[in-house]
């Protein structure tokens, strides 16, 4: 569907209504995946229980492969993990896509030691792990201080089955060192990376200095960056610690590097109110410090 490739969610699932009141085409299983992708990118909980109640209409239909992962992500992406994890359950061919879904899933959710357990069941019945896999599990151990399982994923991940870490995965792994307070580490971690870190990486560390408090780590941080273009939210992250530090004359600066970029403070709501209207935000702007 044009509309949810577009990112226009809201007009693709009205389009998929009309299309089903109508009566004058069935959607087939790619309309139906997309539209469960376009419900999940924006949040709309609702949406895909309407869509899930039409899925169970149709007895041509089966809860299982592409339509069957579509649906889990749905869920776990609403926030949804009790009927996510009972669609799971209902797939009989889970591939590593299930799998990987309800996982990344469960850490996004906040539920470290069962994405692990889960991971650890995926093993047990010979579904092989891939990258995205990993970025799920990765993320459970940052959320769930558990750095030592974290660093023993990673190398497994790297060194037993052969997947070339991505910036996904550096970035659980400085957020969880950071997380933490294991700055040294973090530090020796970026260092050791052949590639260099993006935004998020020295956001989730700031953000790490900010919580405990470690200010020399923060300006280690502002000189790596002295030059490059840095993403608003970072530039934010390290006027926020100035100010509580009460150092204004370097809080000034970085207010003024977020002034140049142009963007205007926008008034309260959620992540999804301001997907839906507001779905072309552009936040790639980026200034020098």
């Amino acid at each position: 569907m044009g509309y949810a490739r577009g990112g226009y969610c809201e007009e693709a699932f009205g389009v998929f209504k009309r299309m089903v009141h109508s009566a004058e085409a069935e959607p087939n299983e790619a309309t139906i995946v997309t539209v469960l992708s376009a419900c999940a990118s924006i949040g709309a909980l609702s949406l895909g229980q309407w869509v899930h109640s039409y899925i169970d209409s149709r007895q041509d239909l089966v809860v299982d492969g592409n339509v069957g992962n579509a649906l889990v992500n749905m869920y776990v992406k609403c926030g949804d993990m009790q009927v996510g994890f009972r669609v799971f359950d209902m797939i009989v061919h889970k591939d590593v896509i299930s799998w990987g879904t309800v996982i990344s899933g469960l850490a996004m959710n906040g539920y470290g030691k069962r994405t692990l357990e889960l991971f650890s069941r995926m093993l047990v019945e010979g579904v092989e792990p891939d990258d995205v896999t990993f970025i799920g599990v990765l993320s459970a151990c940052s959320h769930a201080g558990l750095v030592s399982e974290g660093v023993m994923f990673f190398k497994a991940m790297r060194d037993f089955y052969g997947i070339v870490p991505q910036m996904g995965h550096y970035s659980c792994m400085v957020d969880m060192y950071g997380r933490a307070g294991m700055f040294e580490e973090a530090e020796a971690f970026l260092r050791s990376m052949p590639v260099e870190a993006e935004w998020s990486i020295w956001g989730a560390l700031l953000q790490a200095c900010k919580i405990h408090g470690n200010e020399k780590m923060s300006e280690w941080i502002r000189g790596h960056l002295k030059g490059k273009r840095v993403d608003v939210g970072t530039l934010a992250l390290l006027y926020n610690m100035y100010a509580s530090s009460e150092r204004w004359d370097d809080a000034y600066k970085i207010r003024k590097s977020i002034i140049g970029t142009g963007v205007k403070k926008v008034a309260g709501c959620s992540w999804v109110e301001l997907e839906v209207h507001n779905n072309r935000l552009d936040t790639s702007d980026t200034c020098n410090i």
